[in-house]
């Protein structure tokens, strides 16, 4: 993979892996230790951290390092996510997972909406 490309990955996994945590790049900076500028600058695949910065961000999104750098267009974040939706269902009594799967579609639907996507 190229120098550009691999900035751009890993920029795509910081800002997925930033918005499952529900948070701003302003209070993520802080949280990481680094300025909101590089961040930005990191996620748009414009910068090249070093293995302090991106250990820094990996420690500060609770992921390993080798999670970070997992570049396989975030299958494995998806992946991850249904698990943890599985784990969740397990719990429920059968007679509400179909309920809950409804809310959570709902909930899905107002994401799509308040982001424009």
């Amino acid at each position: 993979m190229e120098r550009e490309a691999l900035q751009r990955a890993f920029g795509d996994n910081v800002k997925r892996y930033r918005a499952i945590s529900g948070k701003s790049q302003d209070e993520f900076a802080y949280t990481a230790d680094i300025s909101t500028v590089y961040l930005g600058e990191l996620e748009r695949g414009e910068k090249c951290p070093s293995i302090e910065v991106a250990y820094k961000i990996s420690t500060a999104l609770n992921i390993t390092l080798a999670q970070l750098l997992d570049f396989n267009t975030g299958e494995h974040i998806e992946s991850e996510a249904f698990t943890k939706v599985k784990d969740i269902l397990k719990t429920v009594p059968d007679n509400s997972k179909i309920r809950l799967v409804r809310i959570f579609e709902r909930f899905a639907e107002l994401y799509k909406e308040d982001f424009n996507i």
